[in-house]
């Protein structure tokens, strides 16, 4: 496996799932940052990476669905493929959900029957996602997020720590749901929604946080 991008602080769960589920890590690409893994002597910079002599696969390391999917596009551009998707052996998903390339299921995620996931997402630790429930391509679910039954959620969007999405609603293209938010309704595309219930906020996308401060 490679890991591509490890200069998101997520790498560090990347390795320690390859490690849990004993896969090697033939290589650690860093682009434009330094490294935050722990198999330093692993490490390569992107300008020096040359992937002629690795037969490997490779996952993409980000939270930001916009930075996973630039990732991706590197990667791909190099004449890399995509590895399956990378599952903490902690994970429980049903027999009956399908999981594109390049998603990562972190540790103590529970997915439910009939779900399916898109190419490149993100599901990370103690996640809950309910029956038919559907991550289409880049969307990143943050730690503890629960999504229950009949969810659809458009590519790129981003659930924050926490948020709690109730049954058969649409989340749309690029939406952001904050941390700790209780979505009640549909959630338009290129939306930030927060709170309990869930309403419409402003949202700067350089602060690079799911948090929302009393008053805004």
């Amino acid at each position: 496996m490679i890991l591509f991008g490890v200069r998101s602080p997520l790498a560090v769960e990347y390795e320690e799932a390859c490690r849990c589920a004993g896969i090697t890590i033939s290589a650690c690409v860093s682009v434009n940052g330094a490294p935050r893994v722990f198999s330093m002597d692993k490490v390569v910079e992107l300008t020096e990476f040359d992937n002629d002599p690795v037969d490997d696969s490779f996952v993409a390391c980000a939270f930001y669905p916009p930075r996973r999917e630039e990732l991706t596009g590197l990667g791909l551009a190099r004449g890399l493929e995509l590895a399956e998707a990378l599952s903490h052996p902690t994970a429980v998903t049903a027999s009956s959900v399908r999981v594109g390339e390049g998603s990562f299921i972190n540790a103590g995620v529970i997915i439910g029957a009939a779900s399916m996931l898109g190419r490149g997402v993100l599901v990370n630790r103690a996640a809950s996602l309910g029956h038919h429930t559907v991550l289409s391509d880049f969307v990143s679910v943050g730690p503890g997020a629960t999504l229950a039954g009949n969810i659809h959620v458009g590519p790129g969007a981003t659930i924050g720590a926490g948020a709690v999405i109730l049954p058969d609603i649409r989340i749309g293209a690029a939406a952001v749901i904050s941390a700790g938010s209780v979505v009640r309704r549909h959630v338009p595309e290129k939306t930030m929604v927060a709170g309990n219930p869930a309403v419409e906020h402003r949202y700067d996308p350089k602060r690079g946080s799911l948090n929302v401060e009393d008053g805004e």
